[in-house]
């Protein structure tokens, strides 16, 4: 039987015009019959007075509280892709209405993105709201899974808008999908694999606006959080106007 294993690493950095990192994330990992599994969540918060951080916060705490609340509940008769679905899909309105309640609470409207994977055998279930992303990463080149849930892209898609004009158009950040502004969001689900010494990047916009793929290289470290580190340095070159955030989690295959 093929088992895998996962390497992962992350970063976050508050970048150098912010003078707050609205954005969170999650690692957690678990293990069944010797298989390793992994839930992983990147969320960008917005909002003003330090609302953004809140809501982004809240996105990851309850995942957190899935995690040793519901999952070994799901485990306890081996692990159902459709079960594990269905009750992160419940998790995710969960999200929603709690971030939503607590902006009735308090003064100030604040929202998150939000892009989660749960990793098992060599497969991920991704579920996305908003516009950070999810990559694959093989050989050095970055193949993006999610789509990005902004206006502009949503024009580009509809044939109304070229990407290039999309690069600079103002109102290329304009969401039109976050979690906790409405009670109605939309969530893309998705499931792949991760081939054998592939990684699966999770991203915030600041990230991957800053980001050359040829930093990646076609021969990358040994070790993938020596090579977010390499990639931070190099994004905080730039402008690094946003947070910066990531986790990258790398495959490999063995036989026992």
């Amino acid at each position: 039987m093929s088992k895998y294993s996962y390497q992962t690493g992350y970063i976050t950095h508050v970048g150098k015009v912010r003078s707050v990192n609205q954005d969170s994330l999650l690692i957690r990992r678990g293990s069944i019959d010797g298989q390793d599994f992994l839930l992983l969540a990147v969320a960008d918060g917005m909002g003003g007075m330090s609302r953004g951080e809140v809501a982004s916060g809240c996105a990851t705490g309850l995942l957190d509280q899935w995690w040793s609340e519901q999952l070994p509940q799901l485990l306890s008769h081996g692990l159902d892709w459709q079960q594990v679905e269905n009750s992160l899909t419940v998790a995710v309105e969960r999200i929603n209405s709690t971030i939503r309640q607590s902006g009735q609470e308090n003064p100030g409207q604040a929202g998150t993105t939000l892009t989660m994977a749960f990793v098992y055998q060599g497969e991920y279930l991704l579920f996305q709201v908003g516009d950070s992303r999810a990559y694959l990463v093989w050989d050095g080149s970055l193949r993006q899974l999610t789509r990005d849930q902004t206006w502009c892209a949503r024009e580009v898609e509809a044939g109304r808008l070229s990407r290039e004009e999309a690069a600079v158009h103002p109102m290329r950040h304009m969401l039109i999908s976050t979690l906790g502004v409405r009670p109605e969001y939309i969530l893309e689900r998705l499931r792949g694999k991760i081939p054998s010494g592939s990684g699966l990047l999770l991203c915030s916009d600041g990230f991957y606006q800053e980001l050359n793929p040829e930093w990646l290289g076609k021969n990358p470290p040994a070790s993938v959080q020596t090579l977010l580190d390499q990639v931070l340095a190099q994004e905080l070159e730039r402008a690094a106007s946003d947070n910066i955030t990531a986790i990258l989690v790398r495959a490999a295959k063995s036989w026992r």
